[in-house]
Formats: structure tokens, sequence, C-alpha cells
């Protein structure tokens, strides 16, 4: 007869040996609540901050217009959700009576011809905003790209040229910025955050479109490649990589040609310089020695 396991007991106590605090957060004397600042000194148990109420004044709330879109779907459900259960969690507003978190759960409250209930935040702005939907669901590039579209934003004149640009060429977002920013590396890093932050400068307009029409091109023959964006920027890179010593010379109709016709070059690609060596052996495949390129490792 086995003999029974006694199962650990498990401690409901957490020791954070693993996990350390960084150390604005130890010994901390004051933190601050919807837009007060509290010090712990003077703190007394079930203190007020602020007082939550009700309205149903839609003239006085503002729907901050540099905020990301509201999805119908999204209010409908929250309409049924607050038609059976109550309005469980209170919109946050600033002084202004601009919607800083909740524009969803305000328009569910206004399709049910009901009050809505809110606190104030004081001095809260867009920054909030982005702050806070990115802790519960992540703004997306779209929701950046309306955001700062925005005449609130002395950057909103670029960020129109980003939108046009997208509209106009179809291509993954990714590929978009890099070609904005002048960078062939196919890589987040300083164009992706300054995007984010409403600083993005585009570097060379006409030669981002330049290449964008060429991949708008391809995208017609070899779409499947042109979504992946590893690709494109191999196909950009090459271009800026021709050796002087190359006998051939690029070619944007025997390219769009080639890569249709070679499309099997990219089956074992991983990395970008894989990527950029299968452009240059799908362009060559075939030609005549005079007629191919070489590339060097520097972009030019």
């Amino acid at each position: 007869m086995r003999s029974k396991r006694k199962s650990k007991k498990r401690s409901l106590d957490v020791v954070s040996k693993q996990l350390k605090l960084p150390s604005f957060m130890i010994a901390a004397t004051k933190a601050k609540f919807l837009g007060h600042n509290i010090k712990f000194s003077d703190f007394r148990d079930k203190d007020t901050i602020a007082n939550a109420k009700v309205t149903k004044d839609w003239e006085k709330l503002k729907f901050l217009a540099d905020n990301r879109d509201i999805e119908d779907g999204a209010v409908k459900r929250l309409a049924e959700s607050i038609n059976k259960f109550g309005q469980l969690e209170p919109i946050v507003i600033n002084e202004k009576w601009e919607i800083i978190n909740g524009q969803h759960r305000a328009k569910a409250c206004k399709l049910l011809d009901i009050p809505v209930l809110y606190v104030i935040s004081e001095g809260a702005t867009i920054k909030e905003v982005i702050l806070i939907n990115n802790i519960q669901r992540g703004w997306v590039n779209r929701d950046y790209l309306k955001c700062f579209c925005h005449s609130n934003h002395n950057n909103h004149l670029e960020y129109r040229k980003i939108g046009k640009f997208l509209d106009d060429y179809g291509l993954n977002f990714s590929v978009s910025i890099n070609l904005l920013a002048g960078n062939w590396n196919y890589q987040g890093g300083p164009a992706s955050d300054a995007f984010k932050k409403g600083n993005f400068k585009i570097k060379d307009l006409r030669k981002a479109e330049k290449y964008a029409s060429q991949l708008k091109k391809l995208k017609g023959s070899v779409p499947n490649l042109v979504q992946t964006g590893k690709f494109c920027m191999g196909w950009v890179r090459v271009q800026n990589m021709i050796s002087p010593n190359s006998e051939g010379t690029w070619s944007i109709i025997t390219g769009v040609k080639q890569m249709e016709k070679n499309i099997e070059e990219f089956k074992a690609c991983r990395n970008q310089d894989s990527w950029d060596e299968a452009v240059v052996a799908a362009y060559n495949k075939g030609l005549a020695k005079k007629n191919k390129i070489k590339i060097t490792k520097e972009i030019g």
C-alpha cells in the first residue's frame, strides 16, 4: 500500500528575494492619488482623497480629440454589462472635465441614458491617458498616429505626412517608419521610440517615397515577400550596397521580374544578412555576367 505523501502547505506570504524593488520605492514617504500628493506621515486610514460623483451633463464632459478611437463593439458590450451589474468603476476626468480614463464607459452610460460615475484627477493630460491605456490594453501604432496627428501636438504636420504615406503605399507599418527614418536595418530602436513619443522626424520623404513606390510595384508580383519586413529592407539595402566593382547595375524592372521568377531563393532566410544575400541571388540568377550585381557590406 502506497504511503500518502504529505502535500506541502503553500504559504501566502510573499518573500521578495528575487524581485527587487526600485530604490525610489523603498522607504517612500509619499504617493500620488488622483493628482494629490499624500504624505504617509499625515495619512489616516479611510482618508478621503476624492469623492465619486455622478452626472448626466454630456455637454460638459469632453472626449479628448487626440485620444484613441472609440470602438462601437466595446461600447455595446459595456452597456450590456452596466445595464446588468451597474457601473462598477468610475471614469476619471480632469478639472477641465476632459475624460482621462473611461471614454467607452461614458459612451455606454450615455447610450443607456443613465448618469455616469466619475472622479477628478487634477492636472491629468493625454500623457496619463496613454499611460493608463498601456497598462490596460496597449496602444497600437494607429492609436499613436491618430493622437499625434491632432493639432494639439506641435509635431502634428509630420505625423499627418506619415499617415498619408501609410495610406498611399499600404506597406508594413515598421517598414514605412524605417523608410521615413532613413533606417535600413529593419529594427524598432530609436525610430519606433520617437514615433511613440510624438518626436518622430522624417529624414528624406522623397527617398522614402522612391523605395515605397518600388515595393508597392513589387507587391503586385510577390505579395508574400513584401509582407516580410526583412525582405523589404533587403530590397532597399542592396540598392545602397552595390559595389564599385560590380559589372552590372541595379535595374528596378529587372529586379521585379527576377524576384517573381526566383522566389525560392528566400525559403531559408533568417537574419537580415541572409535576406540581403537572397535578394542578390534572386536578382542574379540566370543573368549574363555583365548584368550581375555585387554588393559590399557597407551601406552607402
